[in-house]
């Protein structure tokens, strides 16, 4: 059909038709357009919400700087459904939001008019959220809250209480705080607030579980405590490496499970020891004195004559001429040993270890069947287990090997539940408007497409020979008179051709 047919046919309708073809195409198209706007609309989810004011800020803030579309309502941050997990990976990565509430910045601006108590609970409010954002720095920690209480000061000093705290703890999955880091989170906040001593903080976490405990010593000693359990634990785990390796080696991987426990004594002894042997002795000190005399000493009178130079000596008179002196002096004592020990701390008192070990599996009629190890195998791992970690029965040393069905022991995951709903508004967002445009072209453009071909048809018929049939010719092909044709125009075409006028009355009849 030529487009100057058309265009002939299209003038050669009534107005009330033009105007009611346009409307429906006009509709038609609004209807295809506000589908497919509705297809391509965005699902906006929540980002975060109940933020601090200053974390609001911050995230809306980054929201701008990176084009990306949001809606807040209701305090709470709307982003498109696809971008929500990763839109959170990258804020955590900046650390926002800090969370916590506010913090010293509270004091920036100056209040006129604000009373003592007022004043009091703004530096509460101020010192819990910096406590807050300090805590949730550590890698463990995914949200922390502070609760610190101090009560009011009072003349009466026999009556004066001490500040209180109380931390909660939302750990991230799979994540677990050691003795060291409560204790530093325990010393934090205590340095933090004035007079509040360590056994009035409390440490739980978003479980309900006490993290720490009632603290009498100071942080020296809680120091000392947590070094000793971290080593305890270090040991635990260094020999529950080294078994669970070993047998894994052996039966294969993931088919034991090794749990050791360790008791450790960290008194430090020193002793001192003194024995004395009474069958050894030996000198300690010895002394001698001897003295002999031998002939007459020579003598005289006393006096100036005797002793006068070139006068011979005068015999001694009355005098016995030998003399004889002995002395011995000796002293013994008994051996003695002195010897000074030391004992180091750490030593194992002993060693309990328990093994379970899976057993081997065979098919039986379409089901597998679990088979248990061996007395031999058993007794078997037992024996390696006991030479590995040097096992002592003395000291009270304990190895348990069973064999139990893995299979059975492991919890089955229920299925993840599938949301339907989500699934079908995702799929209806492309379908509606497949469905509408569907709808469109069948009733609405195909049958202006064929009553565009209508004259076409009618001017093949036009040409056909005039010997035709009249009922080989479908009524709806016949040609449609003028509308402003006159009585005697009609006359004579019945009468030039009473064929083509019968045609026409068939087509005005089932019109």
């Amino acid at each position: 059909m030529a487009l100057a047919d058309m265009i002939e046919q299209i003038k050669s309708w009534p107005l009330k038709i033009k105007i009611a073809i346009i409307s429906v195409v006009a509709v038609s198209i609004a209807i295809i357009f506000v589908a497919i706007l509705w297809s391509q609309r965005v699902d906006y989810h929540v980002l975060f919400g109940n933020l601090a004011p200053e974390d609001a800020g911050q995230v809306i803030s980054k929201l701008k700087e990176a084009n990306v579309p949001y809606r807040v309502k209701n305090n709470i941050i709307y982003v498109s459904a696809d971008r929500v997990h990763e839109l959170r990976l990258e804020l955590a990565a900046q650390g926002i939001p800090l969370g916590g509430g506010v913090g010293f910045e509270l004091f920036d601006k100056t209040q006129i008019g604000v009373t003592a108590f007022v004043q009091r609970l703004n530096y509460i409010r101020a010192l819990q959220g910096e406590l807050t954002r300090t805590i949730r720095q550590l890698e463990e920690v995914q949200q922390a809250r502070v609760h610190i209480a101090i009560p009011e000061r009072t003349i009466f000093t026999e009556k004066e209480e001490k500040p209180t705290a109380s931390v909660v703890l939302w750990l991230k999955p799979g994540r677990a705080l050691s003795q060291g880091q409560i204790g530093g989170i325990v010393h934090l906040v205590s340095s933090s607030v004035e007079g509040l001593q360590p056994r009035n903080i409390t440490v739980i976490d978003n479980m309900g579980n006490l993290l720490s405990r009632a603290m009498e010593n100071d942080i020296s000693g809680i120091a000392v405590d947590t070094k000793q359990r971290e080593y305890q634990k270090s040991l635990d785990k260094y020999y529950e490496s080294r078994l669970q390796s070993m047998l894994e080696g052996i039966i294969g991987r993931g088919n034991a499970i090794v749990r050791v426990t360790t008791s450790l004594d960290f008194t430090q002894v020193e002793k001192t020891e003194e024995r004395f042997d009474p069958d050894a002795v030996a000198i300690r000190t010895e002394q001698r004195t001897q003295e002999k005399t031998v002939g007459a000493m020579p003598g005289g009178i006393p006096g100036v004559l005797t002793n006068q130079p070139g006068e011979p000596p005068m015999q001694a008179v009355g005098i016995q001429p030998s003399s004889e002196r002995q002395s011995e002096k000796i002293h013994y004592e008994i051996s003695r040993t002195v010897s000074k020990t030391i004992q180091p701390r750490g030593e194992i008192r002993n060693i309990s270890v328990a093994v379970l070990v899976d057993g081997t599996y065979k098919k039986e009629n379409e089901k597998m069947v679990y088979v248990p190890r061996s007395e031999e195998d058993i007794k078997r791992y037992r024996e390696i287990i006991m030479a590995a970690i040097g096992y002592n029965e003395d000291r009270g040393d304990r190895v348990i090997v069973e064999s139990v069905p893995f299979e059975v022991a492991v919890e089955e995951m229920p299925p993840e539940k599938i949301d339907y709903l989500n699934i079908a508004i995702s799929l209806l967002k492309y379908i509606i408007p497949l469905i509408v445009i569907a709808l469109i072209i069948i009733f609405v453009i195909k049958p202006i497409i064929e009553t565009l071909k209508l004259p076409a048809k009618a001017k093949v018929m036009r040409e056909k020979e005039v010997g035709v049939a009249p009922f080989a010719v479908a009524p709806t092909l016949a040609a449609p008179l003028p509308d402003d044709i006159t009585k005697e125009e009609v006359l004579q075409m019945t009468k030039k051709d009473p064929r083509r006028a019968a045609m026409i009355l068939r087509e005005w009849m089932s019109e």
